[in-house]
């Protein structure tokens, strides 16, 4: 009898031991709770999207896959909706620089925007160059990102933010004499969450704005 048990036992050990699941595909992200975009696999967010003429909802969740493009590594995403369907976003996160890059609407041309540099002093302002190529279309385009505010607390979808920080990415276009301003986002992060929503204007009037809904952090 007692060799018996044994026996079992040690089948129950090899089964554990061997049937065990794997665990879920990583991407290598750092840690989310100190990061300003977190970009751990499986991370979700849930977003409502307005317009002047429409109201639709947007999901972004982390994949597992990494991809690397003009020497940089980015975390990639899908974002999900009724009006867009399924829409790839790539999420970098390096040298203290948090960046989106993804086809943009009103550019008609694919964009890596400068959210976050979490060394920048309030009213800081840096230069970036949105397209692979510094231009659209032979047109010269730059963004300047200004930290606005820091360590504030904002309200998203009736929940309460804090540790929220605010960027304004200012988009120009030189059409022969000089940079000019043609739309402007301004951004919201926080801590261990993310973007949680931004506000968009052209020449001062209402384009788009986008605030989180629902979150989870993986």
């Amino acid at each position: 009898m007692k060799r018996f048990l044994l026996f079992i036992l040690a089948i129950a050990s090899v089964c554990i031991a061997g049937c065990k699941k794997d665990a879920p595909p990583g991407n290598g992200a750092p840690s989310a709770a100190d990061s300003y975009m977190p970009v751990t696999s499986g991370s979700s967010w849930t977003y409502v999207l307005n317009t002047p003429s429409s109201i639709d909802t947007v999901t972004v969740k982390m994949n597992a896959s990494n991809i690397t493009t003009n020497g940089k590594t980015y975390y990639t995403a899908n974002a999900t909706s009724k009006q867009s369907g399924l829409v790839g976003i790539y999420f970098y996160e390096k040298d203290h620089i948090y960046a989106t890059r993804n086809f943009n609407n009103y550019a008609n041309a694919i964009l890596e925007l400068q959210l976050y540099n979490d060394t920048a002093t309030i009213n800081h302002s840096w230069t970036s160059y949105p397209s692979d190529n510094g231009s659209i279309d032979n047109v010269p385009i730059r963004a300047i990102s200004t930290i606005e505010e820091k360590g504030e607390t904002k309200v998203f979808g009736g929940n309460t933010y804090t540790n929220v920080v605010h960027t304004e990415v200012d988009i120009q276009y030189d059409l022969g004499s000089g940079y000019e301003t043609t739309y402007i986002y301004d951004y919201y992060l926080a801590k261990g969450i993310g973007i949680l929503g931004y506000n968009l204007r052209a020449l001062n009037e209402f384009v788009e704005s986008e605030s989180i809904l629902s979150y989870s952090i993986k």
